[in-house]
């Protein structure tokens, strides 16, 4: 992605996400040249971060992370749809070990500017963003409450998401959060295949 891009999408997220109650913490954007950074900071002392992520023109860095536990600190994107995944599950992963602890429902609903409350509903929401000029992206659900799509079927099943056909994966989740970046990765992994390019901030529904 051109920095230019990421930059934008960045500071939509970081405007939505910061509309959630973040309390006692909020955040701070940071522009620079080539990077822009997102940090959960305290309200009375901006430069006490909690937690601060780095984002260039393909990768997200956690810079810091007030938490033992282990977590990779790089993460590699290319498109806006794989950006936002790493953005949207990053920065509630930080959040928690701060102990705010915010619904992923909640967050794709301010972020996205969408009321989504399943992962179907995250499906269908993104499929229907395709600029005009690379075709509808049709979805069907099964009797079985399964997606299709781009000759794909998308099912959740005892705690493991699946998909088969052109993207085949299966993925354990342990909540709701899991279960989101599960079905962001699927999805971006499947409009790679087939050459879709989807920004989940399209400029006809741009807020902020």
């Amino acid at each position: 992605m051109e920095i230019n891009q990421v930059k934008d999408c960045c500071r939509i997220f970081y405007n939505r996400f910061s509309a959630l109650d973040l309390k006692p913490y909020q955040l701070r954007f940071k522009d620079s040249p080539e990077t822009v950074s997102i940090a959960l900071v305290t309200h009375n002392n901006r430069m006490d971060a909690e937690a601060i992520l780095s984002i260039g023109h393909n990768t997200v860095r956690i810079l810091k992370f007030n938490s033992y536990e282990e977590l990779d600190t790089c993460f590699i994107f290319e498109t806006p749809l794989e950006l936002y995944t790493e953005l949207l599950t990053l920065m509630i992963i930080c959040c928690n070990a701060s102990m705010i602890f915010i619904s992923p429902f909640d967050a794709l609903k301010v972020t996205l500017g969408e009321d989504i409350r399943t992962w179907r509903e995250l499906v269908k929401y993104l499929c229907s963003l395709p600029p005009k000029k690379q075709g509808k992206i049709t979805v069907k659900e099964t009797r079985q409450g399964a997606l299709k799509l781009l000759e794909t079927s998308f099912a959740v099943s005892d705690d493991v998401f699946t998909t088969d056909g052109f993207y085949k994966r299966q993925v354990e989740f342990y909540d709701s959060l899991e279960l989101i970046r599960a079905t962001l990765e699927a999805l971006s992994g499947l409009f790679k295949i087939h050459g879709y390019e989807i920004n989940p901030f399209p400029i006809s529904k741009k807020r902020s």
